[in-house]
């Protein structure tokens, strides 16, 4: 959740008037992020997130409910940006356990960003 929050509004800041469609292969934080956008009810946010900072994130995104839209992707089947994702996601895990040095942690970022972005250049010049 707090993935999908932070992505939404780090695009509303760059795209200030474009509609954001986020793809998401949890079908739980979708269901989650859906119900509280839905209800624009704070109290929906702090229900459903566990952590202090999702409910923060949330609260910010739900002023911009009518520009957002969380949808599921199934996961692990090949989409780059999903493949993408997993695999920052599990560096991210593996540098917060400590089982990558951080300078090796940010090569490895670095590499993955750069594979997709020769794959998908207009889109990251957009997004």
């Amino acid at each position: 959740m707090i993935g999908i929050c932070v992505a939404a509004l780090s695009l509303l800041d760059r795209h200030e008037d474009a509609p954001i469609v986020l793809l998401c292969d949890s079908t739980e934080a979708v269901e989650a992020a859906n119900a509280a956008l839905d209800s624009a009810d704070p109290a929906v946010a702090h229900r459903t997130l566990l952590f202090p900072e999702g409910r923060h994130l949330m609260g910010r995104l739900l002023r911009y409910r009518h520009r957002v839209q969380v949808r599921w992707l199934k996961g692990h089947v090949g989409h780059d940006l999903n493949e993408t994702a997993d695999a920052l996601a599990d560096l991210a895990l593996r540098r917060a356990a400590g089982r990558i040095p951080p300078s090796a942690a940010r090569r490895k970022e670095a590499r993955i960003l750069r594979s997709l972005s020769s794959r998908h250049r207009p889109l990251m010049a957009a997004a």
